[in-house]
């Protein structure tokens, strides 16, 4: 059999000149930007999932075909022509629920090219939703539930051997008959038995380039994204991996000797200048956090890195180890500045340890990306408030502000179904940068909306009089001039201009 993993490009024209672009596999929180017709995407996220199951397919003797369209700016014509090209047996698509729509429409179109290639969906919101997308949509075949690496690797073994029974965990199809769904989500208990992924076949097959992934905090080029754990063991009510990908399974490392083989891998295969660990927390477990640095120490590694972590579990010598290490930018969620938000959320974090984690990060020279959401629960004009005054406290270098998105399946999703504050489900809107898909409690999405794009413009004007900041976003910008070119110098300022 041929399998055909994809991650198709979605977009959405706003006028002659700009289009709404979607950010999909590869990203824990489905977002969208808006960018100049002309200019590709630079928004490049690993896609994980895919990867490994792209692995796991090829040890087992399938033929693989990989496009992922969002890193390579694809048009839908061009993507259609290129399935067609390919002629899979199955077509594995990731989705997420702000392009739902959009992929059914590119779906529909596949099947209509392909009418004998099975289509299986997969992600957050095809594992939410698995019997009514199975039910209302005779072009989806099946959908995979949760983790779903070895469910396809499974259903591929049935169908090639022809077998009927295809009632495997993590996995939805439609019978002449009925339509079933597996109960229990694929979960991987030993998240060690997973191959390396699939760098070699990524964006696509016959044009690998693994230096066209990066995340917005990496510096030098080329960089590699990899993880070292996966699963968070904290329980914020908007989590949307941890609850549904995951389902709020138990946190899950990689052996530490693992994680350096792998680092060594990319360095000597992909000439890796920057290592980038895309966990969900990357810095839960100090042991394993110290036993990662010891070992790059060790083997004499020297590499730059730099990590999505946490201002929760952190303490100062763990900062000081990592930057031992070669830790140069270190992500952590602060989300709010009030601690009745926090509490709401789930969140167990006092926000004066933002301000702490930042302060130790600045003195053994890590970079810091603080991370804020604004329509939490509970959320208010004083309480959003509040956390723009915390954010500008903090010591940080690169900010990212949100707004709080309920994603389907998450307890804040269920709080407000019940509240009956969540606005017409038009899942175009349920996106992290753009939109808010509901009101709150004394303040309608427009507020919310509104009050992000003063919080950005709050704090770069608080940023540019501190002489500190100013000297090390020199530094920095002289690096990505250097490594990355001025497009992604003067990102940061089309963003501001696009607010």
């Amino acid at each position: 059999m041929k399998i055909l993993l994809t991650n198709p490009a979605t977009r959405v024209s706003i006028d002659k000149k700009r289009e709404r672009y979607f950010i999909k596999a590869g990203s824990r929180w489905p977002w969208s930007c808006v960018k100049n017709k002309k200019d590709k995407n630079t928004n490049c996220f690993f896609p994980f999932f895919l990867a490994y199951a792209a692995n796991i397919l090829r040890d087992a003797g399938f033929g693989v075909s990989v496009i992922d369209g969002v890193a390579l700016d694809m048009q839908e014509d061009d993507f259609l022509n290129r399935v067609k090209e390919v002629s899979p047996d199955l077509i594995v698509i990731e989705t997420a629920t702000h392009a739902i729509n959009h992929d059914l429409s590119l779906c529909k179109k596949i099947k209509d090219a392909l009418p004998n290639s099975y289509i299986l969906l997969s992600g957050a919101h095809a594992t939410e939703f698995a019997s009514e997308l199975i039910s209302a949509n005779d072009f989806i075949d099946f959908v995979a539930l949760g983790e779903y690496e070895f469910t396809v690797l499974e259903l591929v073994k049935r169908l090639q051997s022809n077998k009927k029974d295809l009632k495997l965990q993590g996995l939805g199809y439609r019978t002449t008959k009925e339509v079933w769904v597996s109960e229990k989500k694929g979960f991987i208990v030993d998240i060690n038995s997973l191959p390396y992924p699939a760098f070699d076949l990524f964006p696509i097959n016959d044009g690998p380039d693994l230096a066209i992934y990066r995340d917005g905090i990496c510096t030098y080029w080329p960089a590699v994204t990899l993880h070292s754990s996966r699963g968070c063991p904290f329980q914020c009510d908007f989590c949307m991996w941890n609850q549904i990908m995951y389902d709020n399974g138990p946190y899950r490392m990689f052996e530490p000797k693992r994680v350096v083989d792998e680092m060594e891998h990319v360095i000597k295969n992909y000439g890796a200048k920057e290592i980038y660990f895309d966990d969900d927390d990357f810095c839960i477990n100090k042991n394993h956090v110290l036993e990662i640095c010891n070992e790059i120490n060790k083997r004499g590694l020297k590499i730059k890195w730099s990590c999505m972590g946490d201002a929760m579990a952190c303490d100062e010598e763990m900062i000081k180890s990592m930057a031992e290490a070669g830790c140069i930018f270190m992500k952590f969620g602060v989300e709010s500045g009030n601690k009745q938000i926090l509490k709401n959320i789930g969140k167990p974090l006092n926000p004066e340890k933002a301000v702490d984690v930042a302060n130790w990060c600045r003195k053994y020279g890590i970079l810091t990306h603080a991370t804020f959401s604004f329509g939490l629960d509970g959320e208010t004009k004083e309480t959003m408030e509040e956390t723009l005054r915390l954010a500008n406290r903090i010591k940080f270098d690169t900010a990212q502000t949100s707004i709080t998105t309920p994603f389907p399946g998450t307890r804040y999703y269920k709080k407000l179904i019940e509240r009956g504050s969540l606005k017409k489900e038009d899942w175009d809107a349920f996106d992290g940068t753009l939109t808010c898909a509901f009101d709150g409690e004394g303040l309608k999405a427009d507020e919310i909306e509104a009050f992000r794009k003063k919080a950005i413009k709050s704090m770069v004007l608080h940023k540019v009089i501190d002489p500190v900041w100013l000297l090390r976003f020199m530094k920095r910008n002289f690096l990505l001039l250097k490594n990355y070119g001025w497009s992604t110098v003067l990102e940061p300022i089309r963003a501001l201009i696009h607010l």
